[in-house]
């Protein structure tokens, strides 16, 4: 049975959740993001109420907290949850905490993880939990094994096993309570002990259907490779490989450590090459599908359509259940909601958490939006319109 193509310019689906306080605030926040100087003056500004304990959390709280957070705690994330569910729109849920240094901090963070799959199993199966490994050890660790033949000591090794030991109990939770783990990718210098990680817990965990997920940032130009070498040895090894795919958000910083250190940059330079990575993890997971769970974790219009006709032409049957969608709270609600009245197995990613620990979240945010070409536009043409939908039809 062919997927039905959404209207991506339906904007009474798009912002059906939204009131219209929340609508205007929304559009408040984007219109903000529509002017590069201000938002290098806000991000600044947050970052220094973050550094120095400064005034200012109550206008962050209101305005792109409100937007793209699920909220500070765990019950006003649910809630958030509760409203989106209305609407068969599905959650990833993630604790922002990205500043741990701590052996305290990191078992703080895992206790909150695994308590948020058992939660969230009870209460709303079938959805998902996101995890940044760099909140269950240290950044700089991290960055130190992912180099080239790096040789542990020996307490090296009993502290990276006790990563390990970490990452999988929070992973057989996942697996116990069906529900499903979104590793999240970061900066390139961490990315192969991130992928040896996720592909040990993906050769455990996926015998049965994918249950872990490793993240590819496509706008890295090892990353088709990287895929291609994960299916194979799927195959071999007889486990589901959990995919999601994104562009990437660390553009501006891998190309200054690259320039830095007199290295070729790791990332694509134009945008087209990137769009052509992407695309081609589409095909190559696709191709397989029968070896691969898909989340496509897009705002490109373009690259949802592509893989929709893609499903159809190679009559994949079972592609609603194989193959999802999913973008940032906040973001492309014309997408996400025309998926899912379209009967597309989509979801929001749900950051949650202190509006403290949120900021650098938020700040990445704020960039991206006002990096992405035609992003601001976009939304505000799609909020503006949906503003005056209403006013006629009051």
């Amino acid at each position: 049975m062919s997927i039905k193509i959404p209207d991506f310019n339906n904007t009474k689906y798009a912002f059906q959740y939204k009131d219209n306080k929340a609508l205007a605030n929304t559009k408040f926040v984007f219109g903000l993001f529509n002017y590069p100087w201000l938002v290098k003056v806000l991000t600044t500004s947050a970052d220094l109420v973050l550094k120095y304990r400064l005034p200012g959390k109550a206008i962050i709280k209101q305005t792109v907290f409100k937007v793209f957070c699920a909220g500070e705690n765990l019950d006003q994330a649910f809630n958030t949850i509760r409203l989106l569910s209305k609407y068969h729109v599905k959650a990833v849920l993630d604790y922002v905490s990205e500043s741990e240094s701590s052996d305290a901090g990191y078992a703080e963070n895992t206790k909150r993880i695994k308590a948020n799959v058992i939660n969230l199993s009870k209460e709303f199966p079938g959805h998902y939990v996101s995890i940044k490994l760099a909140g269950l050890e240290n950044y700089h660790f991290l960055k130190k094994l992912s180099e080239p033949n790096y040789q542990k000591t020996n307490e090296e090794e009993t502290r990276f096993n006790q990563l390990m030991s970490r990452v999988d109990e929070i992973c057989a939770a996942a697996f116990e309570h069906n529900i499903c783990i979104y590793f999240d990718a970061e900066e390139r210098c961490t990315q192969d002990i991130y992928d040896y990680i996720v592909e040990r817990m993906m050769e455990k965990y996926n015998k049965q259907k994918a249950v872990i997920y490793n993240t590819l940032q496509m706008y890295l130009t090892d990353r088709v490779a990287y895929l291609e070498r994960v299916i194979k040895e799927s195959k071999e090894k007889q486990y589901y490989a959990g995919i999601k795919i994104v562009r990437g958000a660390y553009l501006e910083k891998e190309n200054k450590r690259a320039a830095d250190a007199g290295k070729v940059s790791p990332v694509f330079q134009t945008k087209p090459g990137t769009d052509k990575s992407f695309d081609t993890a589409i095909d190559l997971c696709l191709a397989n599908i029968s070896h691969v769970y898909l989340c496509i974790a897009s705002h490109n219009e373009n690259s949802i359509m592509h893989a929709i006709k893609e499903v159809n032409r190679l009559n994949i049957i079972d592609g609603k259940q194989k193959v999802s969608f999913s973008q940032l709270l906040g973001m492309s609600d014309n997408l996400t909601f025309n998926l899912a009245e379209a009967g597309l197995e989509v979801s929001k990613y749900l950051p949650y958490g202190e509006v403290e620990k949120a900021i650098p979240y938020l700040i990445r945010r704020a960039d991206e939006n006002k990096s992405v070409d035609g992003q601001m536009g976009r939304e505000l043409r799609l909020l503006t319109s949906e503003i005056k939908r209403r006013k006629s039809n009051a």
